[in-house]
Parts: C-alpha cells; structure tokens; sequence
C-alpha cells in the first residue's frame, strides 16, 4: 500500500491538512461510503508510524477494516483505493478553490446571473468589488479577474440600466489586454531562459508586435508588465548592464506583488543574470548576487512556502565562501537547513558544511565529513567527490587521492544516470588532477603543459582551484 499512487498523494501533508481531508472524505455532501472513510483512516494511522521500513499491513487485512466479515475481492478493493484518489483529488482543488475568494466571486456571480437570482445580484457584486479591492497582489491573473467581474457587471448592467449609458466595455477589454500582454510576455521569457540551456524551437503568435506596442505605450505602472519587460531586456542585451540594474529596481519596489512562487522564479531571472556575469569573468557581480540573496532572504523572497530549496542554499554557501563571508555562511547553513524540505535536508547540511572547511582549509574537516554519508543525489555525489579530490591533494595524501580518483572513474563509467557531457567532464578532470599529482615543485615544463591543457580544455570541473595549485608549484620553483 506505501508504493501506491493513493499513498503518495497524501504522504507529505501536513497534520493540519490531514485533519482537513478527514473531515472532508467524512463529510456526506461529497462522500456517503463508509469504506472509504475507513481505507482513508488506516492510511492516516499508518503515516503515523515512525519507522516505514516495519511490516505493514496486508491487502486483506486493509480490506477487513473496510469491508469487515467479507471476503477479500481485488478488485474491488482496486475500486475503492481508485474513490479514494478520485476524492482526495476533489479535496485539493477545493482547498485551491477555498484559498482564493476571487475564485469563489466569479463563480458566485456566474451562478447568480444564471439563475436570475436579482435579490442576491447587487450584494454579490458588492463583495466582489470589495474582494478586488482588498487583494495586494497584482500578478497577470489579478487582471483576468477584474475582466471576469467586469463582464458579469457588463451582463447585469445590459439587463438593469439603460442603454444609452456607457457601459464598462472599455474596463474589460483593458483588464484582457493587460492579462493577455503580460502572459505572453511571462512566456516569452521562459522562452528565452531555455534557450540558454539548449536549442529548443518555439513559436509564439504576435510576440514582435507585443513587444513594439510595449516599447511604444507607458506600462510603468503594471508591474506584471513593466517586470517581464526587463527581464526581456536582459536576455536580448546581456551586455547592458543597465538592464540588470533596473530589473533590480523594479524587484525592489513590486516583488511583493506577486504571489510566492512567481515572485521566486522573478528573482531567479535577476539571480541568473548575476551568475552569467560571473561565469564571463566579471568578478564584481559575485557580490552583487550574494547581495541579492542576502536581500532576498531578508524580504522572505527566497522561501515558497517556508522553504528554501537546495539549490538556492548551496549557491549562496558557494557565493558567500568566495568572498570569504565565513560566519555568515555558518550561521546560515545552521539557520536555514531547517527550512529545508527533511529529504533534502541531512546531505545539503552535511555537503555545504564540507564546502565551508574547504575553504576555510581545515581540509581534515571536509573529509570527516563527506565520510558521514552516502548521497542519493548525483550532484552531490559528483561534488562530494570533487572536494574530497582536492581536499587530499591539498594534504599530500596522494595514495588516497589516487584511490579515489580509481574508485571515481569506475562510478562515472557504471552509473548510466550520469548525463554524457557531465561524464565526460568529470573523467577529464580527473585525468588532469593525476597529472597535477605527479608534477614536482620546479618542474616548468611539465607545469606549463599542464596549465595549457587546462585552459584549452572545456568543462573541467575546479578549473580555477588546479590553474591556482600549478600556478603555486610554479611560483615555488623561484
């Protein structure tokens, strides 16, 4: 039962959201079959259970608390774990429903208008209003719901005013125009963002004509516009910074506008932009991307739901160490692993703690350390032994550096889930650290070799750290 789709899709709720879904598959309005509030509740109890790994349950013992006294039918039994998901379904779009009163006022104004109901019309539109109103947030789909409420408004007006009165015609075409302009270009920039990471083809209707109506016509004050624009800017003019910087602006002064998730992955196109700068050589914009994550941490810009996730908490150890912010990143790696989500939680401690005794060079540390775990995770499993390289040769322990880098090759040669290209990378620069190891202090010809291999080859992996150590062994030979 733990492997099955219906166990999955209640495994990581919280006690809270649990006790909703209890109370919803208990409720008669959407269920009336006791089986299933009983299926429902063994599976409740059994993610109780502290150790997974004990003996469970049996199929047929399920199906006695479920159907008591009868005999074990699988396929039936099937039937009601398939309900169950049907209704556990039901359960997440109604909390989705629930969570947004926009939702809820379309909905409720459709209905009404639908059903003549006039009594109830003019307070409806009232609370709608108000709703609109209320909300802060000013995403793309804020617009789309102006445009909904003003189109019930524009049926319920046809219906009540008279019709040489100027209707809100104007009003809903403006809120579909800003809708629509500021998706497309939302898109657009997704777009464009994969494009950097491979050669992907897309097509987009009208996308020219958006942006020249854009450049010509004032958007300043429609974040959801203004915002996309920038980040536009940024991928068709990656040299001018000055993009960067205003993007940076409008993040400042709107990013609270926009819900979580967007809001993260609007402060991911600044943050990518940063980092581009930094892999062109531009060594002022490694501050300025730590800056943008101190600030996004501060501003809670960085959480999704309480949580930061593990690739936002090892860049910013990786950019904080390059600058030698040392107990920052300890405070933060201590501070922040706990909003973690747990499956990620004990490797990302134990492999960003690794990183910063490697760079504060108590290399002893870092292989204490990476000793404590076996990662899952590829990527971590591909660091880890990376700074575990470097961390002996640091310590001129070259028989177990060399152990490692044949333990490493036969890894890289067996895991089929290793990508091609990163594969390749890895066996390269291993090759180039069993040469770095065997250079002596002096030995100008085999270093300057060596440092041109290093230079003229693609992705190897630490590049800047073994250019640093030859670098070293030629400044010894002085």
């Amino acid at each position: 039962m733990r492997e099955t789709k219906l166990y999955s899709a209640v495994i990581r709720l919280n006690g809270f959201e649990l006790n909703r879904l209890h109370r919803f598959v208990s409720s008669p309005y959407f269920n009336r079959n006791e089986a299933i509030i009983h299926l429902f509740e063994w599976i409740k109890a059994d993610l109780t259970v502290k150790d997974q790994s004990d003996k469970h349950a049996s199929k047929i013992e399920i199906w006695l608390k479920c159907y008591p006294g009868e005999e074990f039918n699988d396929s039936r039994f099937r039937k009601l774990q398939s309900d169950l998901l049907k209704l556990i379904e039901e359960f997440f779009a109604q909390e989705a429903f629930e969570s947004n009163p926009l939702h809820k006022a379309k909905y409720l104004l459709e209905s009404i208008l639908d059903n003549d109901l006039e009594i109830l019309q003019p307070g409806a539109f009232k609370s709608a209003k108000r709703f609109m109103d209320d909300i802060t947030l000013r995403p793309s789909s804020y617009y789309y719901f102006q445009y909904e409420i003003e189109k019930n408004l524009y049926r319920y007006q046809q219906k009540h005013a008279e019709r040489s009165i100027k209707s809100n015609i104007e009003k809903i075409a403006l809120n579909l125009d800003i809708f629509y302009l500021s998706e497309k270009l939302k898109y657009y920039c997704t777009i464009l963002s994969h494009k950097l990471l491979a050669e992907l083809n897309y097509e987009m209707l009208f996308i020219n004509e958006i942006i020249a109506h854009i450049e010509s016509h004032d958007y300043s004050n429609i974040p959801s516009i203004s915002i996309y624009y920038q980040i536009f800017l940024t991928y068709k003019e990656p040299e001018n910074k000055s993009h960067y910087f205003r993007l940076k602006e409008l993040l400042e002064r709107h990013i609270r506008l926009f819900p979580e998730n967007e809001a993260k992955e609007i402060l991911d196109a600044a943050l990518n932009y940063s980092m581009d700068r930094i892999n062109s050589g531009e060594k002022e914009f490694i501050r300025e991307t730590f800056d943008l994550y101190v600030k996004s941490l501060e501003n809670g810009v960085l959480l999704v739901k309480g949580q930061i996730t593990p690739w936002s908490y090892k860049n910013i150890v990786t950019t904080g160490l390059r600058l030698n912010e040392f107990e920052w990143i300890e405070n933060f790696i201590y501070k922040y692993s706990e909003m973690l989500e747990e499956r990620y939680r004990a490797n990302a401690l134990t492999f960003n703690l690794a990183q910063l005794y490697f760079y504060k060079k108590e290399y002893s540390k870092v292989i204490s350390q990476l000793n404590q775990v076996e990662y899952e995770d590829i990527t971590y499993t591909l660091n880890s032994k990376t700074l575990l390289m470097a961390s002996f040769y640091e310590l001129d322990e070259f028989e177990a550096l060399n152990s490692l880098l044949d333990t490493f090759r036969i890894y890289l040669n067996r895991n089929q889930k290793v990508p091609g290209y990163r594969r390749t990378h890895y066996l390269t620069t291993i090759n180039v650290v069993r040469k770095l190891a065997k250079i002596k202090i002096g030995d100008m010809t085999n270093i300057e070799k060596l440092t041109t291999e290093v230079n003229k080859a693609k992705g190897i992996v630490s590049k800047n750290w073994i250019l640093e150590k030859l670098t070293a062994l030629k400044g010894s030979s002085s």
